[in-house]
């Protein structure tokens, strides 16, 4: 009885932690609500919107706001007889998906590349070199580059992706963790004989971990924009299931010059994940900031 006390003991002391962590700055409120609405919107786009992808009507229909409009179609219907709105919440989750996949992809990879960079000195420079001299081109332009001459599908095309960002990532953590190797309170842990390993595992990425989140941040932002510029110019578009937001503006086109709403959802929705995405960034970096200083 008591083990079960402690344990709901512990499990509610979670809880309300988690709920002072939200709550501690504005940004960490603004962002975690604003992810918990996209992880929401992503779960319940069939059970809740019911959003199919068939053709409902044979014309096309404008906003619901316009005159000759249907109040049950938002945003109206393209040139398809398709709904916007729900063509834009199954686009919506598909990009939200498929850029998690790409950013897990390059963290795991990142992170591999980066142990072997920092214990194998021989590798390290010529490694670093190598990516210094990659990241000086522009990741899109060499996507875009790289697509254009392999195979037009959709996970070859997150591939490409992946690898034209992973140098950029792991070089700027390779920054943060030599940075942070060579300051003075790691070199007096050296020389009390700790080993290296625990110094990297207990000491320097604790310490580096806002850093790092910033950069997963501005990687899942410059992969969601990169696989929407694709899938707009027709990259990767095999084998989707369903339409990403890309594919979708692209699809809008036809209707922009009576029905731009379609199409400016869309953007405007790439810019709200992107601004939650920092939001939520900038307030667990300040957190993750404070307990450092204390």
């Amino acid at each position: 009885m008591n083990n079960f006390k402690y344990r709901l003991n512990g499990i509610a002391e979670g809880i309300f932690g988690i709920k002072n962590a939200i709550h501690s700055n504005i940004y960490m409120i603004i962002g975690s609500y604003g992810i918990f609405a996209i992880v929401f919107i992503c779960y319940s786009i069939h059970w809740l919107f019911h959003a199919d992808m068939a053709p409902i009507y044979e014309h096309h229909l404008l906003p619901a706001w316009e005159n000759n409009s249907d109040i049950n179609h938002i945003l109206g219907t393209d040139d398809q007889g398709r709904d916007i709105f729900n063509f834009l919440l199954l686009a919506f989750k598909s990009s939200i998906i498929l850029t998690l996949a790409t950013t897990t992809f390059v963290v795991i990879l990142g992170a591999i590349v980066n142990y072997i960079l920092f214990f194998i000195s021989p590798l390290r420079s010529l490694i670093s070199m190598l990516f210094r001299v990659m990241i000086s081109f522009p990741p899109m332009l060499s996507a875009i580059i790289v697509a254009s001459l392999w195979d037009n599908d959709i996970w070859a095309t997150l591939m490409i992706i992946g690898l034209a960002y992973l140098p950029r990532f792991v070089h700027n953590v390779d920054q943060q963790i030599m940075q942070e190797w060579q300051k003075t309170y790691i070199s007096a842990h050296r020389l009390d004989g700790i080993p290296t390993v625990k110094i990297v595992n207990i000491y320097i990425f604790p310490n580096i971990l806002p850093a790092y989140l910033t950069e997963i941040a501005n990687l899942f932002s410059h992969i969601i924009l990169a696989l929407t510029v694709l899938t707009f110019l027709g990259f990767g578009c095999n084998g989707l299931s369903t339409p990403d937001l890309g594919i979708m503006m692209n699809n809008m086109l036809p209707i922009i010059d009576y029905n731009f709403w379609g199409f400016f959802a869309t953007g405007m929705v790439i810019v709200f994940t992107i601004l939650m995405i920092q939001f939520f960034n900038l307030g667990i970096t300040l957190i993750l900031t404070k307990k450092t200083e204390n």
